[in-house]
């Protein structure tokens, strides 16, 4: 049976998520597989996410669960009932839709973003490497990631901006056209002048200074974006040599005054400016855009950018949910084979052993050396094996496509079939 245990920005915020985290994801996901509490573990960590994905036994699979919330409450060094509450727990297919989903996009604050599919990649890579995934968790990983990549190239999930961040540099990129041949200040080191800064560089900016309040703070994002970082009383007279300016800063009154431009933007000694203004509350003079040769934007331009885009994001989520319902049907099928043959092939094997191991002892006590005649013995019970066997083969191979992992593990206890690591059921 696999499982997630999954604390996610669902059901708590920010400061909670932060207190929830393992610090050391390598030392964690081993002792959960060295203590028994799972036989394959994976965990997957981001800004808005811990998760645990792990297959446990069928027949203790809820004290299992219990374990490793006692194991990540330890951790963490959270109160086990705080974080029993903030918890969902997915199992066996639940556990797919959401992986297959989480890779997508669709499970994301930001719907579609491109962030998680790596997020995904980079924890399925660390686990392999580790050891505490097995052909289970291995195979449901890859053809989530890979469903991840076939809805983004087949659907448009991930296209437009949904931040105000990002909207900005979208609409300076129309704007400006060549991102790579201007020069941009970026103001302020917050949450959103780094998504800012960040979206300019990977769209191919090359010539980004940074200013901020706190220096050693603008200096870190710089080094980010392979920019450069300025003190923040040279904002005006930096200015005149830009091309676009990004405000993100959190001011009580405008920092960018339009008695202040007009002094350092001499007419006819300055290019053509594009200032982006996204702090809440404004931060440069509504007037800075009557400023011969500047164009002012404010977060109202913005705002119908990134609704506009929301819209199209959420009607592109239906094919996302196609493209997901049709690899998971694929995945299921891959399972029910590489589930039930295993342990089909072991049976058989059991059975086998019993069958030769009786059919010599019966050729000993009779004594009969006529070759024909014990071919016929041995063909006999060869069939009457596999008549006998007929049946629960059929029921076991029916409950791995109908995904019945209850079935499976009885049969394995029936015949006292013992599963090798990887080899569970989901």
């Amino acid at each position: 049976m696999i499982v997630c245990l999954s604390a996610s920005h669902k059901r708590a915020k920010l400061p909670m998520l932060e207190s929830l985290a393992v610090p050391n994801e390598e030392a964690a996901m081993k002792s959960v597989c060295a203590n028994d509490y799972a036989k394959e573990c994976m965990l997957l960590q981001t800004c808005h996410r811990v998760e645990f994905f792990c297959v446990v036994e069928d027949s203790t699979k809820d004290e299992d669960i219990k374990r490793i919330l006692r194991f990540w409450s330890a951790q963490a060094r959270v109160s086990y009932d705080v974080l029993n509450d903030t918890v969902e727990v997915y199992q066996g297919k639940e556990v797919l839709n959401h992986l297959f989903s989480l890779a997508a996009g669709l499970e994301s604050m930001v719907l579609g973003e491109d962030q998680i599919l790596g997020q995904v990649r980079t924890a399925y890579v660390r686990a392999k490497k580790l050891g505490t995934i097995g052909l289970t968790l291995d195979k449901i990983c890859m053809k989530a990631i890979n469903t991840g990549r076939r809805v983004r190239t087949e659907t448009k999930i991930n296209e437009g901006s949904v931040s105000i961040s990002s909207a900005a540099v979208d609409l300076a990129a129309k704007e400006l056209r060549k991102l790579s041949a201007i020069r941009v200040l970026v103001i302020g080191a917050g949450e959103a002048g780094a998504i800012a800064a960040e979206t300019l560089k990977r769209r191919g900016a090359k010539n980004i200074l940074i200013a901020n309040r706190t220096y050693s703070k603008g200096l870190e994002l710089a080094s980010k974006v392979n920019g450069k970082p300025i003190k923040y009383n040279r904002i005006i007279n930096t200015i005149p040599k830009m091309d676009l300016v990004i405000s993100a800063v959190s001011v009580e009154k405008p920092i960018l005054k339009t008695a202040q431009l007009n002094k350092v933007l001499v007419k006819g000694n300055y290019s053509k400016k594009l200032i982006i203004d996204i702090s809440q509350p404004r931060s440069v003079e509504e007037k800075v855009g009557l400023i011969d040769g500047v164009t002012l934007r404010n977060i109202d331009n913005l705002e119908k950018i990134v609704e506009e885009s929301i819209r199209n994001r959420q009607a592109e989520v239906g094919k996302a949910e196609e493209i997901i319902f049709e690899e998971l049907r694929r995945l299921e099928l891959q399972l029910s084979r590489f589930l039930a043959e295993p342990l089909i092939s072991k049976i058989y094997g059991k059975i086998e052993g019993i069958r030769q191991r009786e059919f010599g002892r019966a050729v000993g006590k009779m004594r009969e050396s006529d070759e024909k005649k014990l071919a016929i013995i041995d063909r006999f019970s060869k069939e009457l094996i596999e008549r006998i066997l007929q049946i629960p083969i059929e029921q076991l191979r029916s409950a791995s496509l109908s995904n019945d992992t209850t079935l499976l593990s009885s049969a394995e206890k029936l015949f006292q079939i013992k599963s090798e690591k990887g080899e569970k059921n989901v």
